[in-house]
C-alpha cells in the first residue's frame, strides 16, 4: 500500500522556476513578507462569547467564505440511492470487513455514481469512528487489495475517461494504522465526484444544478464546493451504516483536497472531526502573508480558477481587500477537534502560515472552553494534545507515513467510544442535556401569524433547517429551535442526531408551516416536503410505522408501534397536511399521498385491534408490520394490552368525521375494555426516584401501562425480562424510572361518553 505522496504527483506545487507567467516570482524570504492585518474573527461590535458566535457570527463567516472564495453551495436538494453491492467481505488480507457501494446521486441515466470502499476493524463488536479520507486516486488503486470494484477514471491531462488501472497514482493510502486503533476507514476517489480540470463541471455534481457551460455568477460554486458537496453525500450514505458511529465520522484530504476537507467540514457538522492536509494557500494558510503561492498564483485562469468562485480572482492584486482568510475558514469548525498537517520544508504552501492562521482561529475553540495553537510554541513535531492542533512533519508537501500514525493517534484520542454508563448515569446525562426533548410547539402554536414573520420566528427557523436529517428529511429527538447545528457535539439532543419518527419532525414541520405563510422561502417547502417524503417512505404497505427508520438500532426498532403515541402523532400530522390550508403550499399531489397514507393507518388500526376470544379489547404498544400480532419490545415493554398508548388511539379514532360501521365497533369495544378495567382503590406515589402503590378507597382509578392478553392483570418487568404482577417486585429503578401507572382512559371515557350520545353506540 503506498503511503507517501509526492509534491510532483499533486500537480498543486509550484511551477519549477517558482514563478508563473505575468505574476512576480514566489517570495520563500520570511524577512520579505511585510506587514498585514487580518480581517477581525470577532469584532467587538458583534460581540466575543460562544452565544453570539452561533447565534449570528458563524453565519456571518460562513456567508462571507462562501461569497468571496469558494461560491455558495446550492441549497436544492438532490435524490441519492446507495447501491451496496459487497457488504462485510474479507479485506486487507483480514484485517477489515470491506463493504463497497455506489452512490447514484441525481435521477436516471444522469445520475453521478460516486463510489465508496469502506473498511470496519475485524476486531469491531459494534458501530466505530470513521475516517472518511477524500483522495486523488481510484479506490482499486489507492488499495492492494483484490475485489476493490474497478471502472473508469480520469486522464486530466488529456481530459479523458480511461480504466481506473490507467489513471495516474497520485497518492496512496494506508488504512491500517486507522484500523489498528479501532477505527473504520473509508475512501472516496474526487474524480467520481467531478473531473479536476476547468470544464470539468460538465461531467460532474455541478451539472445536476444546472447547464455548466452557462456564464457563472461572481458567487457560483466552483470545483472546492462541488468536491465538498459530494463528501456529504458520503456521509448521507456513511450515516446509515450500522458498522458506522454517525456521531463521530473524521474526514480528511491533501492539498486541493485539504482545502475541500475544510470548506466541507465548515458547512457539514456531522463531520465530527477533520484534518486538512498541507492545505496550503486558500486552506488554512494566511492568504494575505506574501509568501509561497498567493491568491493571484491560485486563481490565475492558467492553473486553478475553476476551483473557486469568479469572484475569488479579481483579489489577486488586492488581497488586502478579501474580507475573509485562512483563519476565518479554520474558525468555521469550532468546537471541533481539527488536526492541521503541514511540511517544514513545503514553502509554496506556507507552513508557517497555516500555523499563523491557527493562532488566528484559536479564539473560536476557547469561546467553548476548547485548546488551540498559542504563539509562541512552535508547530509540533509529536502527537498535539489541544484541540485546535498542527503538526509538522520534516519533509515538504507530502503525506508521510508518520503523519498517518499521529492523525490516527489524535483521531482515537479524540473519538473513542464514550465509556459505558450505568442507567442511572445514562438517565442522569439525558436529563441533563441541554437540548434535550420538550413542548416546544406547544409554547409556539398559539403566537399571531405576524410573529411567524418576524425576526425570533426567523432565527428558529435557521436552526430548525440546520438540524434536520440531509439523508432521510426528518428530525432527530431533541428540542432544535434552541440553537443551531455547527458540529458542536454537546449541542446534540440525547438520543444523538439521527432522524426520528417518535415525538420528532411532526412539530418541525407544523412550524415552518406557519412561518411559510407568515414568510415565504422555497427552503421551507423544500425541507417540508422532505419530511414528509420521511414519513411516508417509512410507512409500511400494512400501514403501521416502525419505531425507528430509516436504520433500525434495536431489534424492536423494525416493529409497527404506537409506543409513545408515534402512530396517532404521525397520522394527526397528515391529517393536518392533506386538509389544512396552511400546507397548500405542498401541492394537490402530496396532500392526497398524505390523506392515502392516512387512510392506510386507519386500516392498520382497524385490523390490529386485540381480539381476546372473538372480543375486540384495545392495542398492543407495538405489533408485527406483516402479521399484526402483539410484540414486546424492550425487555421491561412485554407483549399486552396497553392501557397507555390504546387511550391515544381512541382519541384518534374519535376525532374521525363520520365513522364508518368499523370504527364505531372499535370505539366502542375499546371504551368499554376501558371502563372495565379501570383500577380503583389505589395511589401511586411517586417521588426519591421510586413509584409506591398505597391503598387508598378515595384515589380516583387508575390504568396500568400493561395488561396481560387474556386475563387483563396487571403486568410489569424489570430488565430482566420476567413478568411480575406486583410493581413492588421489580427493581427500584425500573419502578420509578417508567410510566407503569397512569390516568389514561379518563379523557377517554369522557370523550366517548358524548360521543356515543352522538353515534348512538
Amino acid at each position: 500500500m503506498l503511503t507517501a505522496i509526492g509534491a510532483i504527483g499533486w500537480a498543486a506545487a509550484a511551477p519549477a522556476s517558482g514563478q508563473i507567467a505575468g505574476l512576480a516570482p514566489a517570495n520563500t524570504d520570511e524577512s520579505q513578507v511585510g506587514a498585514y492585518v487580518l480581517p477581525e474573527l470577532m469584532p467587538q461590535a458583534t460581540g466575543q462569547d460562544a452565544a453570539t458566535w452561533v447565534a449570528s457570527r458563524r453565519a456571518e463567516v460562513l456567508d462571507l467564505v462562501a461569497g468571496h472564495q469558494f461560491g455558495r453551495t446550492p441549497a436544492e436538494y438532490v435524490p441519492m440511492k446507495p447501491e451496496v453491492w459487497e457488504r462485510e467481505a474479507p479485506g486487507l488480507n483480514g484485517l477489515a470487513q470491506r463493504t463497497q457501494a455506489r452512490l447514484r446521486i441525481g435521477a436516471g441515466a444522469d445520475a453521478q455514481i460516486v463510489r465508496v470502499v469502506l473498511y470496519v476493524p475485524v476486531s469491531a463488536t459494534g458501530p466505530v469512528p470513521v475516517l472518511l479520507h477524500l483522495g486523488f486516486s481510484p479506490n482499486a488503486l489507492v488499495f492492494d487489495d483484490p475485489g476493490v470494484e474497478e471502472g473508469m477514471g480520469w486522464d486530466v491531462r488529456t481530459r479523458t475517461r480511461v480504466p481506473d488501472r490507467q489513471v495516474r497514482l497520485l497518492a496512496g493510502f494506508d488504512p491500517r494504522p486507522f484500523l489498528e486503533r479501532g477505527l473504520a476507514v473509508a475512501h472516496v476517489y474526487y474524480g467520481d465526484i467531478e473531473p479536476d480540470f476547468d470544464g470539468g463541471a460538465a461531467f460532474g455534481v455541478r451539472r445536476l444544478f444546472g447547464d455548466p457551460s452557462a456564464p457563472r455568477a461572481q458567487d457560483a460554486w466552483g470545483a472546492i464546493g462541488a468536491w465538498a458537496w459530494g463528501v456529504s453525500r458520503v456521509v448521507d450514505w456513511l450515516s446509515t451504516e450500522r458498522a458506522v458511529d454517525a456521531r463521530r465520522i473524521a474526514l480528511s484530504g491533501a492539498s486541493r483536497l485539504g482545502k475541500t476537507t475544510l470548506w466541507a467540514a465548515a458547512q457539514d457538522p456531522r463531520i465530527a472531526l477533520a484534518m486538512p492536509i498541507v492545505s496550503g494557500e486558500s486552506g488554512g494558510a494566511i492568504s494575505r502573508r506574501n509568501y509561497g503561492e498567493t491568491v493571484a498564483a491560485i486563481s490565475h485562469p492558467d492553473r486553478y480558477d475553476y476551483w473557486f468562485a469568479p469572484r475569488y480572482q479579481t483579489y489577486s492584486q488586492r488581497v488586502s481587500d478579501l474580507p475573509v482568510d485562512g483563519h476565518m475558514l479554520l474558525s468555521l469548525i469550532a468546537p471541533r477537534p481539527m488536526l492541521l498537517v503541514t511540511g517544514d520544508t513545503d514553502t509554496w504552501s506556507d507552513p508557517r502560515g497555516e500555523y499563523l492562521g491557527a493562532v488566528a482561529a484559536t479564539p473560536a475553540w476557547e469561546l467553548f472552553g476548547k485548546t488551540g495553537v498559542a504563539e509562541p510554541q512552535p508547530p509540533s513535531e509529536t502527537l498535539p494534545t489541544s484541540d485546535l492542533a498542527v503538526f509538522q512533519h520534516v519533509g515538504g508537501h507530502a503525506l508521510l507515513p508518520g503523519d498517518l500514525t499521529v492523525m490516527a493517534d489524535f483521531m482515537a484520542e479524540r473519538l473513542s467510544p464514550t465509556p459505558t454508563r450505568s442507567v442511572a448515569q445514562a438517565n442522569a446525562a439525558r436529563a441533563a442535556n441541554r437540548n434535550r426533548p420538550s413542548a416546544w410547539w406547544a409554547s409556539l402554536e398559539g403566537r399571531p401569524d405576524d410573529w411567524f414573520a418576524g425576526a425570533e420566528a426567523a432565527v428558529i427557523t435557521r436552526n430548525i433547517l440546520s438540524w434536520q436529517d440531509r439523508v432521510s428529511g426528518g428530525w432527530p429527538l431533541m428540542n432544535t429551535t434552541a440553537e443551531p447545528n455547527i458540529g458542536d457535539p454537546t449541542a446534540v439532543g440525547p438520543w444523538g442526531a439521527r432522524s426520528a419518527l417518535i415525538k420528532a419532525t411532526v412539530n418541525e414541520m407544523r412550524f415552518l408551516a406557519r412561518r411559510q405563510a407568515a414568510s415565504p422561502d422555497p427552503l421551507q417547502v423544500q425541507a417540508v416536503d422532505r419530511a414528509l417524503g420521511y414519513i411516508l417512505d417509512a410507512q409500511y404497505p400494512s400501514g403501521g410505522w416502525p419505531h425507528s427508520w430509516p436504520v433500525f438500532v434495536n431489534a424492536y426498532d423494525h416493529q409497527a408501534t404506537f409506543n409513545d403515541d408515534e402512530m396517532v402523532d404521525l397520522m394527526i400530522l397528515l391529517r393536518e397536511v392533506a386538509t389544512d390550508p396552511r400546507f397548500a403550499f405542498l401541492g394537490a399531489e402530496r396532500r392526497a399521498a398524505a390523506q392515502a397514507a392516512f387512510d392506510l393507518g386507519l386500516g392498520f388500526i382497524l385490523k390490529s385491534q386485540i381480539r381476546v376470544n372473538g372480543v375486540l379489547t384495545a392495542w398492543c404498544a407495538q405489533h408485527d408490520e406483516v402479521t399484526l400480532e402483539p410484540r414486546s419490545a424492550r425487555a421491561f415493554e412485554p407483549a399486552s394490552i396497553s392501557g397507555g398508548e390504546s387511550a391515544g388511539v381512541l382519541l384518534l379514532l374519535m376525532s374521525l368525521d363520520d365513522p364508518g360501521p368499523e370504527v364505531r365497533a372499535a370505539v366502542k369495544a375499546g371504551a368499554e375494555w376501558y371502563r372495565d378495567n379501570a383500577i380503583r382503590g389505589i395511589r401511586v406515589e411517586v417521588g426519591n426516584g421510586d413509584r409506591i402503590v398505597h391503598a387508598d378507597p378515595n384515589a380516583p382509578p387508575v390504568w396500568a401501562r400493561f395488561y396481560e392478553i387474556g386475563t387483563n392483570r396487571p403486568i410489569f418487568a424489570g430488565r430482566d425480562g420476567v413478568i411480575r404482577y406486583r410493581l413492588a417486585e421489580i427493581e427500584k429503578e425500573r419502578r420509578g424510572g417508567y410510566a407503569w401507572y397512569g390516568a389514561w382512559g379518563v379523557p377517554v371515557l369522557e370523550r366517548y361518553a358524548e360521543w356515543s350520545r352522538r353515534y348512538g353506540t
